[in-house]
């Protein structure tokens, strides 16, 4: 940042910072401050009137008034450090959680349509689910949308802990894997709903709380089982170009921080987290 002078870094409280230490991988407050610079010189380049606003909401963030936007990496890290630490003080008993990944194939969007999607409608939807499959306790996670580039859509999905109650997985499972949300590419078989095990729990929390949505690659294959030729995909993970990531950037800014966050019989009160009776 060309300043005369320089923003200090965002060091957030001893306890914080010394959790942040034992995340694997977590980024540090210089990483951070690097991404947001990063994104305050992408923004500058586009002249629309939500870009620029964001710019300047991005480059005046202070440690002392912060912006509070789900498009800065550093307000962004102190949020997810605060809730990965709460959810981890909840799942202490790491056998009555699960992990899961909700995909919802049927609100897949275009471009043209990706400032008219609802998410509160989606997030209605998923609680009502919830309900009725029986989740006697805490849901919580995080609301992404990734672009896939292969069919040009950006497609709604949910990182949330939920937990381990195989009755209640199974029907949430059954509602995930409807007709309609069984197609999304010819001849691929999707995985709308994927269940973990809390097997590092220190990195699998704090992911779902990432705030960070990607461009999503497919590479297929092929693969001889058994004499068989059978035809493979995977995909891999990779920073959104020039138009798709500042509609992110400035779709994360809009929805806000406390809307990203999918919370299901709990709340947050400042800093902590309290399970509803």
């Amino acid at each position: 940042m060309n300043r005369k002078h320089q923003i200090p870094l965002r060091k957030l409280g001893d306890e914080l910072e010394t959790f942040a230490k034992v995340l694997p991988n977590f980024e540090t407050a210089k990483k951070v401050r690097q991404e947001r610079e990063l994104r305050i010189k992408k923004l500058t380049r586009y002249l629309s009137k939500k870009s620029q606003k964001l710019m300047n909401k991005l480059k005046n963030c202070h440690p002392e008034y912060p912006c509070g936007s789900a498009a800065c990496p550093e307000c962004t890290r102190k949020h997810r450090l605060e809730m990965t630490k709460e959810v981890m003080t909840i799942c202490s008993n790491l056998d009555e959680w699960k992990s899961v990944t909700l995909i919802f194939y049927q609100d897949a969007i275009s471009n043209d349509d990706f400032w008219g999607f609802d998410l509160n409608k989606l997030k209605r939807r998923l609680r009502r689910w919830l309900n009725d499959c029986g989740f006697s306790t805490v849901v919580i996670g995080g609301y992404e949308m990734d672009f896939h580039t292969d069919v040009q859509k950006w497609l709604p999905h949910f990182h949330l802990i939920v937990p381990n109650e195989p009755d209640a997985i199974n029907q949430l499972r059954i509602k995930m894997k409807s007709q309609q949300n069984a197609v999304f590419r010819p001849n691929i078989i999707n995985r709308p709903i994927l269940v973990n095990n809390l097997k590092i729990p220190e990195k699998q929390i704090s992911y779902h709380f990432k705030l960070i949505w990607w461009r999503i690659e497919s590479m297929i294959y092929y693969e001889t089982i058994n004499v068989v030729r059978k035809v493979r995909r995977r995909t891999k993970k990779f920073r959104l170009k020039k138009k798709e990531y500042i509609q992110s950037l400035v779709m994360l800014d809009e929805i806000g921080i406390s809307e990203l966050t999918f919370m299901y019989k709990v709340k947050k009160y400042g800093s902590h987290l309290v399970i509803k009776d």
